[in-house]
């Protein structure tokens, strides 16, 4: 076998050419780390760019909503101002028109509540719904509780109501700008009776009948007993009756 020396080895081509190929892998492996140094670095600062970012949008949001809270608290306490005032406002006006009021109803009477001094038996009084009775100053309301007075005319049928109910819708009743109405007593309903006892005394078509073929049987506020007095206008007589029961109801008023 043939010894071939060291400098026999490295003339060889076969040789030169490994150590070449070698030496181009370790060349190649240099770049390689190099790159992937570069790489790894731009991702760090990449990373460290992103955290920068990140942090920096936090505060910018940290700062606006502290701004938006702090503008929305003192809107809100504005508006909270402001209701206050204007609540302080309304109830100066409220107590300037109680004043005012009170001051309107001492001077002279209220629009709603003609005066007691007008005449009585005035033309234009048939006309708002109303008959005054010269005798006994008394004033009657033409229609029945839940009748109507519309532009001259009686209109609808007229209710049947408890005593209790019958009290109440008196007071709660206006007409022709009164509203002091009352249930009448019983001596009141018979003075609408005329001295043969079969006739209004007031003449035909002065108070409406509570429907157009019945004449109807009225409460009075007379309590005779534990019972309350009536007077039923289809024959003019009059008796007693318990409060639960219902009759027809003819507010009256005194001048």
């Amino acid at each position: 076998m043939k010894n071939n020396s060291l400098p026999d080895f490295f003339s060889s081509s076969a040789e030169l050419a490994a150590i070449e190929h070698f030496l181009h892998l370790i060349a190649k492996t240099n770049i390689f780390d190099q790159r992937l140094d570069v790489l790894q670095e731009q991702l760090r600062q990449s990373e460290q760019r992103i955290t920068k970012d990140k942090q920096q949008y936090q505060d910018e949001i940290k700062k606006l909503t502290q701004k938006y809270n702090k503008q929305f608290d003192k809107k809100n306490a504005d508006l909270e101002t402001l209701e206050i005032r204007y609540r302080q406002e309304i109830d100066e006006l409220k107590q300037k028109l109680k004043q005012q009021n009170d001051k309107t109803n001492i001077v002279k009477p209220t629009e709603s509540q003609p005066s007691k001094k007008q005449s009585i038996n005035s033309a234009t009084e048939l006309e708002k719904g109303v008959w005054t009775d010269s005798k006994t100053s008394l004033m009657w309301a033409r229609v029945s509780i839940g009748q109507e007075w519309e532009s001259g005319r009686c209109l609808g049928r007229a209710m049947e109501l408890n005593l209790a109910d019958a009290k109440k819708s008196c007071q709660l009743f206006r007409l022709a700008g009164y509203k002091d109405w009352r249930l009448p007593t019983i001596e009141e309903l018979k003075t609408l009776i005329d001295e043969s006892g079969k006739n209004y005394q007031c003449g035909r078509h002065i108070l409406f009948n509570p429907a157009p073929v019945t004449s109807g049987w009225y409460w009075s506020s007379t309590q005779i007993g534990e019972k309350y007095a009536y007077l039923n206008f289809y024959n003019f007589h009059s008796g007693v009756d318990v409060y639960c029961n219902y009759r027809h109801v003819r507010p009256v008023r005194n001048i």
